[in-house]
């Protein structure tokens, strides 16, 4: 069975926020560490709002 988002969800879990970012486990870890995500919610898992890492890859940037 194939998983299709149709659109994108409000909150992000660590795993789909990496999927999203095109990066690994590792990189949300440090962005967070970092303080360039942070996480929201009442719940024990941890979330990432879209906006937030929408505004971290509008940052990266360009190479030549």
């Amino acid at each position: 069975m194939n998983l299709r988002i149709e659109f994108p969800p409000a909150l992000f879990t660590r795993e789909l926020a990496a999927f999203y970012i095109s990066g690994s486990l590792r990189d949300v870890d440090e962005l967070r560490a970092k303080g360039e995500l942070i996480p929201v919610g009442t719940s024990k898992r941890v979330k990432f709002k879209k906006a937030d890492l929408d505004r971290w890859v509008e940052n990266l940037p360009e190479r030549e």
